[in-house]
C-alpha cells in the first residue's frame, strides 16, 4: 500500500490525537476551577512515590506541556516518511494510544490532587482545641 493510500487513516489518527490533547486542556480547565488556590498537582514520572508536587498553575501547565510535546513528537513519527515501511496499524494506533495514556495520567494527577486537598481539610486541627477550658 502506498503512503498516499494510507493518508485517511493517518489523518484520522492525528485528529484523534488532537481531540485527546483537547481533552487534556478540558481536564486542566476543570482542575483549575475545582482545586483550591493552594492545591498542589503531582507530576508523576511513572512511579507515584517519586512524584514532583507542583503548585496548581505550574502543575496544570506542566501537564499541558507534556501533552503538547508528546502530541508533536508522536504526530511527527506517525506522519514521517521514514516510517512509511512500518505497518499501517502501528502508525494509526501509536499517536492515539500514547495520548490516551498521557490524558489518563493527567486525570489521575488531578484526582490525586483533589484527594490530597480533601485529606488536608479533614486532618486540619481544630483552632479551638488549644484554648483551655474550651
Amino acid at each position: 500500500m502506498q503512503d498516499s493510500e494510507r493518508g485517511g487513516p493517518l489523518a484520522a489518527a492525528v485528529v484523534i490525537g488532537g481531540v485527546l490533547l483537547l481533552g487534556m486542556a478540558v481536564v486542566a480547565g476543570y482542575a483549575a476551577r475545582v482545586l483550591p488556590a493552594g492545591a498542589r498537582v503531582p507530576l508523576n514520572p511513572g512511579v507515584p512515590e517519586y512524584s514532583f508536587w507542583l503548585p496548581k498553575p505550574a502543575g496544570l501547565a506542566a501537564w499541558l506541556a507534556v501533552g503538547a510535546v508528546t502530541f508533536a513528537a508522536f504526530a511527527s513519527v506517525t506522519l514521517n516518511s521514514l516510517a512509511a515501511d512500518w505497518a499501517t496499524s502501528l502508525r494509526v494506533v501509536l499517536l492515539p494510544g500514547v495520548m490516551l495514556v498521557v490524558l489518563a495520567a493527567e486525570a489521575g494527577a488531578v484526582i490525586l490532587a483533589r484527594r490530597q486537598c480533601a485529606d488536608d481539610r479533614t486532618q486540619a486541627p481544630d483552632p479551638d482545641a488549644d484554648k483551655p477550658g474550651g
